[in-house]
């Protein structure tokens, strides 16, 4: 039997939503902190966006804000993106 890793290279696209789809489900759930918890635990690859969020306090918002600032980059601009 064949890993699906290795003979489709595109699996791990496949298994994991978009960033977009994952910004949709969490901006329309009932509880955007929860959701966001449950699919960074299901995709291990998000696990340092979660720490980040962590150790800025547990919020995701003013994370992503303070991360736009350190990097010199205009938030607005990324959500704009992402409607």
């Amino acid at each position: 039997m064949s890993n699906p890793i290795f003979s489709n290279p595109s699996f791990e696209s496949q298994q994991s939503p978009s960033l977009f789809d994952m910004y949709n489900q969490v901006r329309h759930s009932q509880n955007p902190e929860q959701a966001m918890q449950i699919l960074f635990a299901n995709n291990p690859q998000y696990q340092n966006v979660m720490n980040y969020i962590q150790q800025n306090g547990g919020d995701a918002k003013s994370a992503f804000y303070n991360m736009a600032a350190q990097k010199g980059i205009d938030p607005n601009i990324i959500l704009s993106r992402l409607q």
